[in-house]
């Protein structure tokens, strides 16, 4: 991590901040899905919901708890399969005025090759600012962690937004039928209200159908905040 990208001054905050987007989060019923379940679960959603492709910000991702902690590690051998606690949610993130228009996935069972995932009620999160963001996936194509941090700070730029810190964290794979999609997790903090609430309805770069690019409030150690999936 070098100073270019970890600023500790602050900007004036601005007054009323409003999100133009929101998560709709579903229940769920299922005992396992695969743990590689990430390009089969956006095929099955965009089945029932054609018109998902097209909206501009729209994105799917699923919450289901930390991925270690108390001396496990997730399994993520090829065949391996994820059991879902009961307070694991498939989220979309869309724009205010479509949020009704995706309630029409509830009372649906989706096939995850091969595995049933019933799909609940949703219900509506709001996305409220937040001085540090977190996204789980960003499609990384190179090797240099430096790169994809030039990549995110000029994006981050591009829209209009001030970021003061942005960090790098975990390499992760996305399994599809065309190959391994690599990916990073990324932190940025420092942001004003405003500025959150841009990434969150922008976020960055593609594959905002398979989890990628999409900012949520980050969640610090011990914190109640009910976005982070880390």
């Amino acid at each position: 991590m070098t100073s270019h990208y970890w600023n500790d001054e602050q900007d004036e905050e601005p007054d009323g901040s409003s999100c133009k987007a929101a998560d709709l989060a579903f229940a769920l019923a299922a005992r396992a899905i695969p743990a590689d379940y990430t390009f089969a679960l956006s095929r099955a959603v965009i089945g029932l919901l054609p018109w998902l492709p097209l909206v501009q910000g729209a994105g799917l991702y699923l919450t289901h708890g930390a991925e270690s902690g108390n001396g496990w590690q997730r399994d993520v051998s090829e065949g391996a399969l994820l059991y879902l606690p009961r307070r694991a949610r498939l989220v979309l993130r869309l724009p205010l005025d479509r949020l009704d228009d995706a309630r029409a996935l509830a009372g649906h069972t989706l096939d995850i090759s091969g595995f049933p995932l019933s799909i609940g009620e949703p219900g509506i999160l709001p996305l409220s600012p937040s001085d540090t963001v977190y996204a789980r996936h960003l499609i990384d194509e190179g090797d240099e962690e430096t790169a994809l941090l030039d990549k995110v700070a000029q994006t981050i730029d591009a829209l209009g937004t001030t970021r003061r810190k942005i960090m790098c964290g975990k390499r992760r794979h996305i399994l599809t039928p065309g190959g391994v999609l690599a990916t990073r997790s990324v932190m940025v903090a420092g942001l004003t209200s405003s500025d959150s609430l841009v990434l969150f309805e922008k976020g960055i770069g593609s594959g905002r159908l398979l989890g990628c690019g999409l900012f949520v409030p980050y969640k610090r150690p011990n914190s109640a905040t009910r976005h982070a999936d880390e």
